[in-house]
């Protein structure tokens, strides 16, 4: 019985995807959620309410910010600083109640920051707080409440605390910051009196409105941004967006927009990550690399290309940061009837085995898959590896690697006497240490090809075009002609050898009159005939 590929779901080509030298790491933190990597991918940050906040580091492992009493964590200086809140039992709300607000956590304890002159405490949850930190720990941003029970973007330095103003009437807040060459950029919303209650907003300090997805109601934010300020993502109505001044607003994906999917964080060599809203309460985590045209749910990514296990039962809703070498990334996560956990994925250092195409084509019985490289640096080979709806990965073939040199290379496997079903394949690089990659994974329908047919044309009437297709189970000469009712014929579509599987042609019969006309299909023992209908 012979195979044919129905539906090539996915045909890639990758441009410079870069092969890794390390394996992947999944670190769980145990309760909690990340909130926040450091630019140097050293320190993580997070939250576990009502308990205190957190830092962790591969060195030192997970520490409570304090012993006793709430507090959050919302970002990470390089040399370890952190920016959140803490409840200051010296700072006595109306109700008597110490207060939480605004401060930074170092040498092992909270210091507090300064509110603005003339702003009281509201009410024991209403002062201040801090939600992001530049890499050097120099600058500060949050939000600051007013006496009208409206919030401003506020930063702090070593002058003190400046508010950034309520361009739109509303609230604003200010979430990350990065220092430039020039001074800094700090990222946030501004909501506007009669309008959305956040619009994407940055400040260096002046204010500047960004746009939206729906330029009628431009409701967004802006999450994150890049070590220099230069790149910053957030979403608007459910888009997640990148945004440079070069290209204002680009839409990583408008396949959710609902207004609760954001880009979070974006690294210096433009990895993306965020969450998607698939419904309500339905969350997904994603990564984009610079490499793919769409974004791939962080699960996925971590089970089908990095090769990550037992994971498999777990819920990602969460990625939100990213270090600047994209290496480093942090988010909550659910484990099977448990959680919310914080976890860090360490992801492959990169070396240049740079793969620069992978293809699958069907070919006689077999799928043929061909990739090739540009450069390679102690490349042992490929593993090739496949599965299907029903099977899990394994291993099928190995192709041999060229060691190191800058030379293109190619490179094919041959899949044969498949049965119908739908295939998955990808390419597992090996160095000679033993440190590896997946790339990418294309996908194949493959289904069976019993007998003769010859199928009735469409469109049926036609003008002055039409589509015949056939299936044939074996290879052969294949011969389909075109004749009037005179038994005259007046077209040859096929007459070759033609390899077995589902095969069509199209039809142009512009220089025939209207009328019915017979097409006969002849291949060793089978023969059939259909009526087509012209009508000009």
């Amino acid at each position: 019985m012979q195979k044919i590929i129905t539906i090539l779901l996915l045909f890639f080509v990758f441009l410079s995807l870069n092969f890794a030298q390390n394996n992947p790491q999944f670190i769980d933190l145990g309760p909690g959620g990340a909130a926040k990597v450091s630019n140097s991918g050293i320190y993580v940050v997070g939250n576990n309410y009502p308990a205190p906040a957190w830092i962790w580091s591969e060195a030192s492992g997970r520490t409570d910010l304090n012993n006793f009493n709430y507090s959050e964590a919302f970002g990470v200086s390089d040399n370890g600083i952190v920016a959140g809140s803490f409840i200051d039992s010296n700072l006595i709300a109306p109700n008597g109640n110490p207060t939480l607000r605004a401060g930074i956590y170092q040498n092992g304890a909270w210091d507090s920051l300064p509110g603005y002159p003339g702003y009281p405490v509201l009410d024991e949850m209403s002062y201040n707080y801090g939600y992001g930190i530049s890499a050097d720990g120099s600058i500060v941003v949050g939000m600051h409440w007013l006496p009208t029970w409206k919030a401003e973007a506020c930063y702090w330095d070593v002058s003190g605390i400046h508010m950034l103003g309520r361009t739109g009437g509303g609230s604003s807040r200010a979430n990350d910051v990065a220092t430039t060459q020039t001074g800094f950029r700090i990222v946030g919303w501004d909501g506007e009196q009669n309008g959305p209650d956040r619009r994407a907003f940055y400040w260096d300090p002046a204010p500047h409105f960004m746009g939206g997805y729906d330029t009628t109601y431009p409701v967004g934010s802006c999450e994150g941004l890049n070590s220099d300020g230069s790149k910053i993502v957030g979403g608007s109505a459910g888009a997640p967006f990148v945004w440079t001044e070069a290209t204002g607003m680009e839409w990583i994906t408008t396949n959710y927009v609902n207004y609760a999917s954001y880009a979070k964080d974006i690294s210096d060599n433009d990895i993306v990550v965020g969450y998607v809203s698939l419904g309500v309460g339905n969350y997904q985590a994603f990564i984009k690399r610079p490499e793919w045209q769409d974004i791939m749910f962080l699960k996925d990514y971590l089970i089908d290309s990095l090769g990550i296990t037992g994971i498999s039962d777990w819920y990602f809703p969460f990625t939100n940061s990213v270090s600047s070498d994209g290496l480093t990334l942090v988010g909550t996560a659910y484990p099977s009837g448990g959680g919310p956990n914080a976890y860090v994925v360490k992801l492959p250092g990169y070396v240049p085995v740079e793969l620069t195409s992978f293809t699958a084509n069907y070919f006689g019985n077999a799928v043929e898959l061909n990739w090739s490289t540009s450069t390679e640096t102690n490349n042992l080979g490929f593993a090739v590896e496949r599965k299907t709806t029903n099977t899990d990965w394994s291993e099928i073939g190995f192709v041999s690697g060229n060691g190191t040199t800058t030379e293109p290379n190619f490179y094919s496997y041959s899949d044969n006497s498949l049965s119908s079903d739908k295939y998955y394949y990808r390419l597992k690089q090996q160095d000679f240490d033993g440190s590896f990659e997946y790339s990418n994974i294309i996908e194949i329908d493959v289904t069976t090809v019993s007998e003769f047919v010859l199928k009735q044309n469409y469109p049926n009437p036609f003008n002055p075009s039409t589509t015949i297709e056939f299936n044939i189970p074996e290879q052969g000469l294949v011969n389909l002609s075109v004749y009037n009712l005179l038994g005259e014929k007046v077209a040859t579509l096929v007459n070759t050898q033609m390899e077995s599987g589902a095969h069509k042609v199209d039809f142009n019969a512009s220089v025939l009159a209207s009328g019915i006309y017979l097409v006969k299909m002849t291949s060793g023992n089978f023969s059939d005939v259909i009526k087509i209908n012209l009508l000009k």
